[in-house]
């Protein structure tokens, strides 16, 4: 699977089950990535009038694989791997490398918080 394809699943599988989780815990008064929110972090207020962004961490390891005779892109290493394995096709060469960064995501609001009196 390529890196954008695994970004891209990734949060849209989390919005759902955000969404899905909002919807199952309404009737019971909870509420799930308020909007409205103001609270203080390193000595300054912030306020979201719509819910609060959260950061989607990635911590990935992609591989590039070079088999003799033919290439194949960059992908998302899912599972194990062999570095330089022999067949009877060829010589086949995989590289790793890690990538970490992360995304905001406004995930979708379950409601407003009242304000207390």
């Amino acid at each position: 699977m390529e890196l954008k394809e695994f970004v891209k699943v990734t949060i849209e599988q989390i919005i759902e089950g955000a969404s899905a989780a909002q919807e199952s815990v309404s009737e019971k008064g909870a509420i799930i990535n308020p909007a409205g929110v103001q609270f203080q972090k390193d000595g300054s207020w912030n306020t979201y009038k719509d819910a609060m962004p959260q950061n989607v961490e990635f911590d990935v390891a992609l591989t590039s694989t070079d088999k003799t005779g033919s290439t194949e892109g960059v992908g998302v290493f899912l599972g194990g791997v062999s570095l330089g394995k022999k067949n009877e096709a060829g010589v086949e060469q995989v590289a790793m490398t890690k990538v970490k960064f992360s995304i905001p995501v406004v995930l979708p609001s379950g409601g407003t918080i009242n304000e207390f009196s």
